[in-house]
């Protein structure tokens, strides 16, 4: 049947008989060969046929995208959103799911055509995750995206910081006082705030937000008043500061007195050349009756001059230059007429060996009162040894005496829990006061009084409305009783 089916094909149609002869001798010797042959080829063209059929039919898998907002890491409680998206070329999505801290379990899922495009979840306990999203196609192929989450442990709230000045912390009524509010808050934001002026526990002003920089308060009445600035922030903490002022009832005669000692810091040339400046200091030494300043830094001797002319309602006395190097200071007394200046001596001629910047004393009357002033700027490597020798200067004195100054009477200059020196007298200024504007707390600037002193001191103070720019201390001040002798 074979050989006949070969003969019958189209090439053995020629009749020659020799053709036909050799043609059977040659079919009849390779007839396994050829027979093998033909079914290799007749397989190999279905494997062919099969595989193009396979190779058209091929499945593209689905493509996924996972994001995260805001950032991949946050303290607990962290609040996240997760963007999913997802597509398939060639068929579709027919379900999802999101296992969002690495547990194996989803904790979203859903088919494809409810796939939603953002997913929030609150991560509680702090670690490290791995949420995994996994789609998959109508032909069973799947695709998946991950993203790493890092929950910190949650950071302690810092609490608010606020801060309350005036520009006058006493007066005679009524006393019209200016308040200065501050308030930040590090790690969040300031919701609300009142300030209370009288210390009647309701506040005279409030809002939401910051506190306003700059606030005006009448003192009608005498007496002594806490104001209080409270201040909350977002996480329902709060902080506060508070200040005192004293309201005196005016007299026909002089009744209290306030003197004070501030250290302007290289007062010379410079500083006198700002207006600015010097109209600052003036209406801060304005407030006093007797003020001190110390460190006069002024070969011309015309700031000095500057600042008294700023001061038309007070007088003044000045030292000579001191100092035993090229730096050399001097200290300035001004007063006005509800004081009398009695007598003063500069030590500088006499003393400088002693000292570094010999003391200047005064002595001075208001009302009823006659008092003795010592002002001095003690050496800081050699203060030890400068009040042992003001001590031996002004021995024990039947009259009543005030020393104030910039003392460096703290810090690492002076052991100010192991106080030496003028035992026996009052410090006013103590050594939780803090004199110095920097970020440290010391009681550099004092004032001392004598035990004949004590019956004319009412109270004493540090004004803190000083920034680098105008000193690197603080004013310091004691009010005294005039109408007792």
């Amino acid at each position: 049947m074979f050989k006949r089916g070969i003969e019958e094909l189209p090439i053995f149609s020629c009749q020659t008989k020799i053709i036909k002869k050799l043609l059977s001798i040659v079919f009849m010797k390779f007839k396994p060969f050829l027979i093998i042959l033909l079914l290799s080829l007749s397989f190999l063209s279905g494997c062919i046929e099969q595989r193009e059929g396979k190779e058209e039919s091929v499945n593209t898998p689905p493509i996924s995208s996972l994001s995260v907002s805001p950032s991949l890491s946050g303290c607990a409680p962290f609040n996240i959103t997760f963007y999913i998206n997802a597509h398939d070329s060639d068929g579709y999505i027919v379900s999802w799911n999101l296992d969002v801290n690495s547990d194996g379990i989803a904790e979203f899922t859903g088919n494809g055509s409810e796939l939603p495009k953002m997913i929030n979840y609150t991560y509680t306990n702090i670690g490290n995750y791995t949420a995994k999203l996994i789609v998959t196609d109508n032909i069973g192929s799947i695709d998946e995206s991950i993203v790493a989450i890092t929950v910190f442990k949650p950071e302690e709230n810092n609490p608010p910081t606020c801060s309350l000045s005036v520009n006058v912390t006493f007066g005679y009524a009524p006393l019209a006082v200016s308040f200065l509010l501050n308030a930040s808050d590090s790690d969040g934001y300031i919701v609300s705030w009142n300030l209370d002026c009288n210390g009647d526990g309701i506040a005279d002003y409030g809002g939401e937000g910051a506190p306003s920089s700059m606030l005006s308060y009448t003192y009608q009445n005498t007496g002594t008043y806490i104001a209080n600035l409270t201040v909350e922030d977002n996480n329902a903490t709060s902080a506060y500061d508070t200040i005192k002022i004293v309201v005196y009832q005016h007299e026909g005669n002089v009744k209290n007195i306030t003197i004070a000692s501030w250290n302007l810091q290289i007062f010379g040339v410079t500083k006198a050349s700002n207006e600015t400046l010097l109209n600052y200091y003036a209406d801060k030494i304005d407030d006093y009756d007797l003020c001190i300043i110390q460190e006069i830094r002024d070969k011309s001797g015309t700031a000095i001059q500057k600042l008294a002319a700023k001061l038309p309602g007070y007088d003044y006395i000045i030292s000579q230059r001191a100092g035993t190097t090229s730096s050399k200071e001097q200290y300035a007394i001004f007063y006005d007429d509800r004081v009398t200046l009695l007598s003063y001596h500069d030590y500088t001629q006499e003393s400088q060996d002693e000292f570094e910047r010999p003391p200047f004393e005064a002595e001075f009357k208001a009302n009823n009162w006659t008092f003795t002033l010592y002002t001095i700027h003690t050496k800081p490597d050699n203060v030890y040894q400068e009040l042992t020798n003001l001590e031996n200067l002004i021995g024990e004195p039947d009259e009543d005496t005030i020393i104030l100054g910039d003392l460096n009477t703290d810090g690492s200059y002076y052991d100010e829990d192991n106080i030496q020196h003028f035992i026996s007298w009052y410090w006013v200024i103590t050594n939780d006061m803090d004199t110095t504007v920097a970020s440290s707390n010391n009681a550099y600037d004092r004032i001392i009084i004598n035990q004949r002193t004590e019956n004319n001191f009412i109270e004493a103070g540090v004004m803190k409305d000083v920034t680098f720019s105008e000193s690197d201390h603080y004013l310091v001040y004691g009010i005294f009783n005039a109408s007792t002798s």
